[in-house]
């Protein structure tokens, strides 16, 4: 591995293990750290060895991060079932009676953000898509009666958004911390 290579694994291993820390807490510890192997780099270490060096008198990142959560108190705060989320399903319930834009917004609420998997998001994506085939099924081929193709089209439609109401809510990134403690300075400075 280059000495790029060993710093990006470690930096990406630092922000892994920095995850649990509060945003501003996380940034502050990520931006020293890559100060201290910048001004280090600059200084002389520039070998792969001496870059490997460098990183083991940092310390493991687990260990910094340990030493930076002392005197925090974490509490949980928990995930909030934002406004975009009710705006992404809204769109896509009641988008394409809006010329299909509001359905294409709502694609676009659903696909960028962070609170569900892949198999939902394709899933509530393809809705509207769905039900239509499926009123058109009972309509032409199966002859139904309007009010009842109405009736499956739509729960076709619905059935796909009900995973985003259910797990919009516990948001699988976005638990967050918060410190009760204002941010200690860095203790993990080594070098």
């Amino acid at each position: 591995m280059s000495a790029d290579g060993l710093v990006e694994a470690y930096l990406k291993e630092l922000a892994t293990a920095a995850a649990v820390l509060p945003a501003g807490r996380r940034t502050e510890l990520i931006g020293d750290m890559t100060t201290h192997i910048a001004e280090a780099r600059a200084e002389g270490a520039t070998s792969e060895d001496d870059v490997r060096g460098v990183l083991q008198r940092l310390g493991d990142p687990q260990d910094i991060v340990a030493a930076a959560t002392e005197g925090l108190v974490q509490v949980e705060v928990p995930p909030r079932f934002r406004l975009r989320e009710f705006a992404a399903v809204a769109l896509l319930l009641v988008g394409p009676f809006f010329l299909v834009i509001g359905w294409l917004a709502g694609v676009w609420l659903l696909w960028t953000s962070d609170r569900w998997t892949r198999v939902e998001k394709l899933l509530a994506t393809m809705g509207w898509p769905i039900g239509y085939v499926v009123a058109m099924i009972c309509d032409y081929t199966l002859g139904l009666p309007l009010g009842l193709t109405l009736v499956i089209a739509s729960v076709a439609t619905v059935v796909p958004l009900i995973p985003l109401l259910k797990n919009g809510r516990p948001g699988r990134s976005a638990t967050r911390t918060r410190s009760s403690a204002p941010n200690p300075q860095p203790t993990a400075n080594r070098l």
